[in-house]
């Protein structure tokens, strides 16, 4: 049997409710809304954590994040983990890579990658017009920077060298990342005065959050940024949508006109989400509102199975990797503990989890008093400490922090998280209910079901877990190279 290709498209930081085919009725998501239709929609899907260096670290390996405890952006782990490009080049796949790592040891990328451009812009830091977290401004054609159009063409000639070959490309773009900047026509492609502020734009409660929101953003001076200017910022981040979109569009006709579409299952996912101003804030921290931890995923299969599916059950970003490795009939490796779904697909039985679980924050207390004269344009340390762990089950939402104010939605009747329900008495059996299950769900990560394990696995001894987080001159050599200093 023909070998399939595997192509995963992830931008950095876009929300699921930000695609046309999650519901957003003006953006105009085409080629993305166009994926969904020729295959499966995962309709509840969660990142491992909020924060791109953790979750992306959760995906491709397919463990938690208190399983690989890399908490925070300059975290990398080791190729010798395993993970979903080693386990492909092991079965002859050449494999490319195109945009930002965020995950492998830095200097041990040619070991991993066939064909590599690796370029992380941070935070657009360097850039004269980068002042806030909430910057918006127009990106010049030529400028080094603008790199979305360039990556995909990279893409484009990596399937072209590649045809007589199973390959596995991996496009990781920058947008919609802040700052929020985009190049022509995408800059004016949609019209501030024409979007509305969500609910939760000003209408949460510091006072029933966690302190960490409000000491973010004092330190980040939400305080200035003004109504139209939080408008300007979300007609640019939808500009940015677009620009990928188009770019999306563009990989898929490639496919299709070098006869590889039929040849290649398709997964297009997001890291996590951005605040995009609700609550007062924009970019990250860790928390877990639904705008953070609910990503978009979405599955194509090259013979049309699971076409114009949803998938509406509880999924976690761990089940992908797991999932792509069976529909490509390559051994899941037994240090990974998502689940796959393939099954599920056939027989469209879209259940899902019971429960999913997303976890973040570094391994230091909260920062729970602003610091004076502290001034950042992105959630820099200490903003990102502060450990915490997200349960969701049904429509009820627990987040528990280390040293903070605790938090529990009810997503049915309060979508927008803003009536905090953990103190109310009437939800106490509920709370304590979620409280347990956290506790269980976070001292079971490592636990794989005994039925997915394949006993004869020939690479990997049952007791490989990770390595250690590499010596602290290797990880401020990471940081270098990376250029994000995040």
């Amino acid at each position: 049997m023909e070998k399939y290709n595997l192509v995963i498209v992830t931008p950095d930081q876009m929300r699921a409710d930000y695609l046309g085919c999650y519901g957003h009725k003006t953006i105009g998501t085409t080629h993305i809304d166009r994926l969904a239709e020729n295959g499966v929609r995962f309709d509840n899907m969660y990142c491992a954590a909020p924060l791109c260096g953790p979750s992306r670290c959760s995906f491709a390996t397919s463990t938690y994040f208190s399983d690989h405890n890399h908490r925070n952006y300059w975290s990398t782990i080791s190729p010798s983990v395993p993970n979903i490009v080693t386990s492909l080049k092991k079965v002859g796949y050449t494999t490319g890579m195109f945009g930002k790592n965020h995950l492998f040891t830095y200097s041990r990328l040619t070991e991993i990658w066939d064909n590599l451009d690796e370029i992380c812009l941070g935070n657009y830091d360097g850039h004269p017009l980068y002042k806030h977290s909430y910057s918006s401004f127009t990106l010049d054609d030529d400028h080094p920077f603008n790199i979305t159009y360039r990556l995909t063409t990279e893409a484009i000639n990596f399937v072209e060298n590649n045809k007589d070959n199973p390959f596995f490309l991996w496009i990781n773009y920058q947008d919609p990342h802040p700052a929020f900047c985009c190049p022509k026509p995408y800059d004016t492609m949609f019209n501030p005065d024409e979007i509305e502020l969500s609910e939760a734009y000003k209408g949460y409660d510091k006072d029933s959050q966690p302190v960490k929101n409000e000491v973010f953003r004092i330190h980040s001076e939400m305080d200035k940024c003004t109504e139209d200017e939080m408008k300007q910022a979300i007609a640019h981040y939808m500009g940015q949508i677009r620009y990928v979109d188009d770019n999306v569009g563009r990989l898929v006709e490639a496919l299709k006109e070098k006869g590889q579409d039929r040849k290649t299952v398709f997964l297009f996912f997001s890291d996590h989400g951005e605040l995009l101003g609700d609550y007062g804030m924009t970019h990250k921290n860790p928390t877990f509102y639904e705008c953070l931890s609910h990503i978009p995923a979405i599955l194509v299969h090259p013979d049309g199975r699971w076409k114009n599916e949803v998938f509406g059950g509880l999924t976690e970003e761990v089940d992908m990797v797991p999932t792509l490795l069976d529909i490509l009939g390559v051994d899941i490796p037994p240090t990974m503990v998502g689940k796959s779904w393939v099954k599920e697909l056939d027989t469209q039985d879209y259940a899902g989890k019971e429960t999913i679980l997303c976890e973040a924050g570094g391994g230091c207390p909260t920062c729970k008093e602003p610091i004076e004269g502290f001034k950042i344009t992105a959630p820099h340390a200490p903003t990102s400490f502060g450990p915490g762990a997200m349960i969701r089950k049904g429509d009820m939402k627990l987040s528990v922090y280390f040293d903070d104010r605790c938090e529990l939605y009810d997503l049915s009747s309060d979508p927008y998280e803003l009536h905090n329900l953990y103190e109310n008495e009437n939800y106490k059996d509920i709370r304590d209910h979620l409280t347990l299950l956290l506790l269980k769900r976070v001292m079971s990560v490592k636990v794989r079901d005994i039925h997915q394990l394949d006993w004869n696995y020939p690479d990997y001894p049952y007791d490989v877990r990770f390595e250690p987080l590499e010596s602290f001159g290797e990880v401020l050599e990471d940081i270098r190279a990376s250029g994000d200093y995040s």
